[in-house]
């Protein structure tokens, strides 16, 4: 299929500081960049007017991470109103390709059918496991933000040992914490006794929530509950890093006087252009791969 020409080679939209950077990284790479729902100040990358106009300058459009709020507007906190990801759809065109990032199937599947290659960068292995590293550097900077103890010789409960949770329990180990990952899945279990001071199965933590000085939460289902945070120390600090809307019962937390935070999109507020040029990278790469680049 002829290759349509464009004006510009990426397109930038939404998110947070990573899209900022993303599109400058982009255009100092001797990239055209242009954007759309983001406040970049690079003389190099032109800002579009519209949507409509965005969608009509380049073959490579980059969305964030996460794509949407709310399963129904984009992730973008510039523009005035919301951004429905339904419109952004009816403005894409055939031949093109977005990446971003948890990205829903009835998006992918829409998208395809009007001939749109869809990428969603969390399924990227290199990239969601460079995520992980971003997530636990802000986890612990929010920690020590928001407690009034050291990190250095705490009790920490890690709950889940996903690869958030995993990369989080080596970070906290070697600031010398006393680390105990709490989760159902023994395989879970087994890997993190390797690193651990302890495991417990997650239905056995309600016998020892008020062991620890810190909680760190990263299963998307709520876990902490009212009963769970009546047993803990009123000085401990709870930093959830799950999806939204996170593992904890709040509200529960802020009546007994408990400190929990919910903390989305660590790596955009914390290493924001480390995970930019991750992006990018990845990026790069795999839109040459899938389609070259027009001429």
């Amino acid at each position: 299929m002829k290759c349509q020409c464009y004006g510009y080679d990426y397109a930038v939209i939404g998110g947070d500081m990573r899209q900022v950077y993303l599109a400058e990284e982009l255009a100092r790479g001797a990239g055209r960049v242009c954007c759309y729902g983001i406040c970049a100040d690079a003389a190099s990358v032109f800002c579009a007017g519209s949507l409509s106009e965005f969608c009509s300058l380049a073959p490579c459009l980059i969305g964030p991470i996460p794509f949407c709020k709310n399963g129904e507007v984009l992730n973008q906190s510039v523009l005035e109103q919301p951004l429905p990801i339904k419109l952004l759809l009816s403005n894409l065109k055939s031949g093109q390709s977005l990446f971003a990032g948890c990205i829903s199937r009835d998006f992918r599947l829409a998208a395809r059918k009007k001939g749109v290659r869809v990428f969603d960068l969390m399924e990227n292995p290199q990239l969601s496991y460079f995520n992980t590293l971003a997530t636990a550097e802000g986890a612990v900077c929010e920690a020590i933000g928001r407690s009034p103890m050291n990190l250095h010789q705490s009790s920490c409960a890690v709950l889940g040992y996903g690869k958030c949770g995993c990369t989080l329990s080596h970070y906290l180990k070697g600031m010398f914490c006393h680390i105990s990952v709490v989760t159902n899945s023994e395989e879970e279990r087994a890997q993190a006794s390797l690193i651990a001071d302890k495991t417990i199965a997650l239905k056995e933590f309600g016998a020892c929530p008020g062991e620890f000085d810190f909680v760190f939460n990263t299963i998307p289902a709520l876990v902490v509950s009212k009963k769970l945070l009546a047993k803990m120390k009123r000085s401990v600090t709870i930093i959830d890093i799950a999806s939204s809307p996170g593992g904890v019962d709040f509200e529960a937390a802020k009546e007994l006087g408990i400190s929990a935070v919910l903390c989305p999109g660590l790596p955009g507020k914390y290493a924001p252009l480390s995970s930019a040029r991750a992006i990018k990278n990845i990026v790069e790469k795999n839109f040459e791969r899938s389609v070259g680049k027009c001429l």
